[in-house]
């Protein structure tokens, strides 16, 4: 009977130790899996704010790019615009010349071009063209052209050329045709465009975006 006895509460400790240990390693596990689950909730709270400012940065660059593209087809647009309007410049530019070209005061213009367009092609054998309208008015200035070309005892000899497509001026050329100058409204205009083009743009618009 002792023995039982003491075999049974011997029996008692061990399953009373088992048991404790169980319960502690249960609270172990429990700890850890409470761990687990904070951790992963931690991890899907970061994971979130980390999609939100990824998205939030993301917003920013897009508004960026679309605000930059804006600014871009704005300038385009804006340049566009000066463009026309400088386009208009010349065009109006144009407009006059060709009405100077039927005043009276054209016909001494037409005279003196003709004579610095000669002068400046040094050659005494000279071709002239004007256009099919101021053919009347060149030949009535020839002999004048003459005189004043031949001052200083030079012997320069003129030449009238068939007409041509112009609003007004001059084309003076050697008599084989190898060196041409062309003081036509249009050639002057083509030749100084880029410097008028800046000179315009600055009148224009200085001082604007």
């Amino acid at each position: 009977m002792q023995a039982e006895k003491g075999a049974r509460l011997l029996a008692e400790d061990i399953l009373r130790e088992a048991e404790e240990k169980a319960a502690l390693i249960i609270q172990e596990a429990t700890q850890q899996a409470s761990a687990i689950i904070d951790s992963t909730k931690i991890n899907a709270e970061e994971e979130e704010k980390l999609k939100l400012k990824d998205a939030e940065i993301k917003g920013r660059q897009t508004y960026a790019e679309i605000l930059a593209q804006a600014k871009v087809e704005a300038r385009k647009e804006l340049l566009r615009e000066k463009e026309q309007i400088i386009q208009r410049v010349f065009k109006e530019a144009e407009e006059k010349l060709r009405k100077h070209a039927l005043t009276p005061e054209y016909k001494e213009d037409l005279a003196r071009m003709i004579v610095d367009a000669c002068r400046q092609l040094g050659s005494n054998d000279i071709i002239i063209r004007v256009n099919q309208r101021d053919l009347e008015t060149l030949k009535s200035l020839k002999n004048t052209i003459v005189r004043e070309l031949n001052a200083g005892n030079r012997n320069i000899n003129i030449s009238l050329g068939e007409p041509i497509e112009t609003t007004g001026g001059v084309k003076v050329a050697t008599a084989d045709g190898k060196i041409e100058i062309d003081q036509t409204f249009e050639g002057i205009i083509q030749r100084l465009t880029d410097v008028l083009r800046v000179r315009v743009a600055k009148l224009l618009f200085e001082g604007s975006r």
